[in-house]
């Protein structure tokens, strides 16, 4: 067998091309190396018994959880080392046969088909998950295996199952996120999300969330169910309807509430309406990385209506802030502090 003219395909060949086995084995051959990799086995079924072994212990390899990289790094250090070892005869035995390949031969063969097979396979549910996340002021997309897309806002972090696609497609979400999924009623998918889980019913959608305060999501496109972890409540929302768990488990929604500015930090721009001043704090931490605190608890109260853009000054957007809630700010680094009118005078 051969893949690039360097060995012969002949039968008579004295090795195996194991590039070539771990190409069949993966299912990458042509249908040309294909025809060569099973006639080399029909005329070598020693050959043939050694690879059955080998994709037998990868098998068992891969369900105990074995980090494969690092053996294929072990494979390769143990080849150096045997790279001068003297070549072993081929030993029979009238009870059963045994192929003692050269040293070198056989490591390579282990560390190919590990390199080619494991790898190229779709992964176990060993695997790790994948984790997708976002820093201040960030917004990022991913693609996930399915086809279905999220845009990740700033500071935000989405976790992916090793196992999504197998039964289910299920993720998790801490921060804001955009969702346009493919939809499969056979493997639903959801978000879970603080103390809500977003259940998709074919649809495009957002989850806005933060870990003190309410999980919000505006159907765009289809609908979703959302329902507390617990099951103590829940609610389908339809194309137009915006949807709210707070923090002790209340829901609701709003029918035919949604607009486009419900998505539009997805393009840059924030904006608040009639938001709370704990939801603004979230939002200004992720999008500008500034900690913002109330030293006049009535402040607490006043709900903030604003627009701005991700890359406004953090000083111009506190400032308007405190000129819309009737207060004043103080910013020293990374933390600002909010004040009554009455309260101390801004530092320049």
């Amino acid at each position: 067998m051969t893949h690039d003219g360097s060995r012969p395909s002949d039968a008579s060949a004295s090795a195996p091309d194991w590039e070539a086995v771990a190409r069949f084995l993966a299912g990458e051959s042509s249908a040309q190396e294909s025809a060569r990799v099973e006639h080399w086995f029909a005329a070598h079924p020693g050959d043939a018994e050694l690879v059955s072994r080998l994709e037998a212990s990868l098998e068992s390899v891969a369900a105990a959880g074995v980090d494969v990289e690092g053996a294929l790094a072990r494979v390769r250090q143990r080849m150096e080392r045997a790279a001068g070892a003297p070549r072993l005869s081929v030993v029979a035995d009238t009870r059963r046969r045994w192929y003692a390949w050269p040293a070198v031969g056989l490591l390579a063969a282990a560390a190919l088909l590990f390199t080619f097979v494991s790898l190229h396979r779709a992964p176990s549910a060993a695997a790790t998950s994948r984790t997708y996340a976002t820093g201040t002021g960030q917004r990022d997309s991913a693609l996930l295996a399915d086809g279905s897309r999220v845009i990740l806002g700033p500071r935000s972090r989405l976790t992916v199952p090793s196992d999504y696609g197998t039964a289910a497609r299920s993720v998790e979400l801490t921060g804001d996120a955009y969702f346009d999924v493919r939809h499969d009623a056979a493997k639903p998918f959801s978000v879970r999300v603080a103390n809500a889980i977003v259940e998709d019913i074919g649809t495009v959608f957002t989850v806005e969330s933060d870990a003190h305060d309410t999980t919000t999501v505006s159907v765009l496109a289809g609908s979703v169910r959302l329902r507390a972890t617990n099951g103590a409540a829940t609610t389908t929302l339809a194309a137009g309807d915006r949807g709210s768990l707070t923090a002790s488990g209340n829901v609701r929604a709003d029918r035919a509430a949604v607009v486009p500015a419900d998505s539009a930090w997805t393009h840059g721009v924030l904006v608040f309406r009639d938001a709370s001043i704990r939801r603004v704090a979230g939002e200004l931490r992720r999008w500008y990385g500034v900690d913002l605190s109330v030293a006049d608890s009535s402040l607490l109260n006043q709900p903030l209506t604003a627009t701005f853009r991700g890359n406004d000054p953090v000083d111009q957007v506190l400032r308007n802030i405190a000129l819309a809630i009737g207060g004043r700010v103080e910013r020293q680094g990374g933390s600002a502090t909010l004040y009554s009118s009455s309260g101390p005078a801004i530092r320049r």
